[in-house]
């Protein structure tokens, strides 16, 4: 089970946010906090929607013959979505629409995850498009991402 680790802005180690998500589970992180084991900070747990994200995704991905140049054609059409809500324009829009409805907030959410699906995509072209894989390797390249951001 994948943890979500949090870098504490105080001391600067990283630790456990006590979170850990199990394949296929969906969960929506607002306003949460979690206590550093190392100096007692409080610190946030990252706000969003992820499971549930990049399991859709992973379902669009999965009968992909082009992984890596769909998740770009989708990134830049939810970009472009982005102010407008409308998703007429992206690439699977219905599907995306199923999970991500017409949210600001879940769109900027999917924009985070798919640019993270970019790297992994480009990093490991053959990986395979499989919730396991792709849940454990999407929360390591996630962890990884917060740790460079706050620095």
């Amino acid at each position: 089970m994948p943890n979500l680790l949090i870098q504490c802005r105080k001391c600067g180690r990283i630790f456990s946010s006590g979170i850990a998500m199990a394949p296929g589970a969906s969960a929506t992180f607002i306003n949460n906090k979690s206590q550093c084991q190392f100096c007692g900070s409080m610190e946030n747990i990252p706000d969003g929607t992820f499971q549930a994200t990049v399991s859709g995704f992973i379902e669009i991905l999965r009968g992909s013959k082009n992984p890596l140049q769909d998740a770009k054609d989708i990134l830049e059409g939810l970009e472009k979505a982005q102010g407008t809500q409308d998703l007429s324009e992206v690439p699977y829009s219905k599907k995306i629409e199923l999970f991500l409805g017409r949210n600001k907030l879940k769109i900027a959410i999917a924009i985070a995850v798919l640019k993270i699906f970019i790297d992994l995509l480009t990093k490991q072209p053959n990986i395979k498009i499989d919730n396991n894989i792709i849940n454990q390797q999407f929360y390591n390249q996630f962890n990884q991402t917060i740790y460079l951001d706050k620095r």
